[in-house]
């Protein structure tokens, strides 16, 4: 038993401040629990990935506007690189033409 009022008062202030901690575990605990749900953690993964793509999005924007014929460059580029094949089988189908007369 205490012996004095001060031992009874830190007694008292010591079992609230773990009710305190108690309550605040259980209140964080089903915090937790409400967002490990996997709806909605699919939930805030979709909003994370937008506000990425959107973000990315407007980077290519400024990209681009800050210098368009690079960016030209780089487009056709990359059509070219992605339309080799089919460009190089229309190449290759083609029949030798012969000349014209006016080549002549």
């Amino acid at each position: 038993m205490p012996k004095n009022n001060d031992e009874i008062f830190s007694l008292r202030n010591l079992a609230m401040d773990r009710d305190q901690a108690r309550q605040n575990l259980k209140r964080d605990t089903r915090k937790t629990r409400e967002r490990l749900k996997p709806s909605n953690l699919v939930a805030e993964a979709k909003s994370k990935t937008v506000d990425r793509v959107r973000r990315a999005g407007s980077g290519a924007i400024s990209g681009i506007r800050a210098k368009p014929a690079l960016t030209a460059t780089v487009a056709a580029t990359a059509t070219l690189i992605a339309m080799r094949k089919p460009i190089a089988k229309l190449i290759a189908s083609r029949k030798i033409s012969e000349p014209d007369s006016t080549e002549e």
